[in-house]
């Protein structure tokens, strides 16, 4: 009897001790979980960030920066945005009144002796009826400037090639040299075609934007003109994050792989509004920062670099408005780097807003008409309806040509 006492007393306190043991060993597994899941953060938190940005738009915390000089953003994007300013009204007025001396015909010698004849001549148009004689070449041929309803004869476009404006040495920049100078600017400016037989092939590349819209146009192409298609489009990339997907690499791989391609449609941007890391820079570059629109823009040209290379043309579809300001805002920047670099290799931009219902200014989910409203986007403010995408795919459908090739003819 004493012996059976004694060991069931030793069992309860084995018992004890076991649970004793187990609750030390609970606690001591969670401390490390703690700590292991804290180092984890403390290591990737750079990853988590760069997800949340890229899949749900938005900043968790802000991270350490780097800019390449110390310039304020505002003050470099007025700079950049006067410039082309400028640039567009120089362009629109050689264009619409061929007949007036504009500045981007004369030389910058003559900038000073050109600004006294502008004074002038708006001096004839005020008066409506003034001649003025002025000295031309060695002959001293005598012409005459007749100005009535501001209107100025197309005859005369006199130009100075010295600062001294009574110097008897001018020559006269005649009718056909505004022509020609007109004639460059309208062949800098308009793209060639985009025409595809059936044998040639469309390469689709984009974030999850062009995943709602390639396999559209991919059904229309083959429907209508047995034209093949190949999608890439992938959901949360861009050209931000070349570690985490490449898109330069990618393109020119597969231009190289498949020489039947012949047209690039991209449409990238919602996932590249963030800072991302440089080579070289210990701290990530800042969105908008001198150093990060060069690394950027030097991506968007190695992917035109390799379209031109490879004979293939580009249709590039702008980024659209999106709800959420700050995101918004990054899609206007980077449009107009989208733009900037596609003019310069005479490629297509297909804007998207109007095709949408929205503006920078003021989003919309729907499509206005007079019989109904129709919604084009879904509620994140981002990606698009099924009506949206089709929208979208028969704007990028009516930018291609059909052309029969020399097999079907032969055939």
């Amino acid at each position: 009897m004493y012996f059976k006492k004694l060991i069931n007393k030793n069992k309860k306190i084995n018992t004890t001790s076991v649970f004793a043991g187990n609750s030390l060993s609970a606690r001591y597994i969670l401390v490390i979980l703690s700590v292991t899941a804290i180092a984890l953060i403390a290591i990737y938190y750079k990853s988590v960030l760069i997800y949340c940005q890229q899949v749900y738009h938005i900043d968790l915390f802000e991270f350490s920066t780097v800019s390449s000089e110390d310039i304020s953003t505002n003050l470099f994007e007025e700079n950049e945005s006067g410039e082309q300013k400028f640039q567009e009204n120089a362009i629109t007025q050689i264009l619409i009144q061929p007949t007036k001396p504009i500045d981007v015909a004369v030389p910058n010698a003559e900038n000073k002796t050109y600004k006294l004849l502008v004074t002038e001549l708006k001096d004839i148009q005020q008066n409506k009826k003034i001649e003025e004689r002025i000295e031309v070449t060695d002959q001293k041929n005598e012409q005459e400037v007749n100005t009535e309803g501001s209107e100025i004869d197309s005859n005369l476009s006199t130009y100075s090639h010295n600062t001294n404006y009574n110097n008897p040495e001018t020559q006269p920049m005649l009718q056909d040299d505004y022509k020609k100078i007109q004639e460059d600017i309208k062949l800098h400016h308009d793209l060639l075609p985009i025409e595809l037989t059936s044998n040639d092939k469309v390469f689709f590349a984009g974030d999850s934007l062009m995943q709602g819209i390639a396999p559209y146009v991919k059904k229309m192409l083959f429907k209508q003109y047995k034209i093949e298609s190949l999608d890439l489009s992938k959901q949360s990339t861009g050209l931000a994050y070349p570690n985490a997907f490449n898109w330069p690499k990618t393109i020119n791989d597969n231009l190289i792989a498949d020489p039947s391609i012949k047209l690039l449609v991209v449409f990238l941007g919602a996932n590249d509004p963030w800072d991302f890391p440089v080579k070289g820079y210990s701290k990530y570059a800042k969105f908008k920062s001198e150093l990060w629109e060069e690394q950027y823009r030097l991506r968007i040209v190695s992917i035109l670099n390799s379209a031109i290379e490879h004979n293939v043309q580009v249709l590039w579809l702008a980024a659209p408005c999106m709800r959420k300001p700050k995101l918004n805002d990054g899609m206007i920047y980077l449009n107009n780097l989208y733009k900037s670099e596609l003019e310069k290799f005479q490629q297509y931009f297909l804007t998207t807003n109007e095709l949408l219902g929205c503006t920078y200014e003021k989003f919309s989910n729907f499509i206005e008409t007079d019989k109904a409203k129709i919604k084009v986007r879904v509620d994140d403010g981002v990606h698009f309806t099924p009506t949206g995408q089709k929208i979208l795919a028969n704007a990028i459908m009516e930018k291609i040509i059909y052309k029969e090739s020399e097999d079907t003819r032969s055939d």
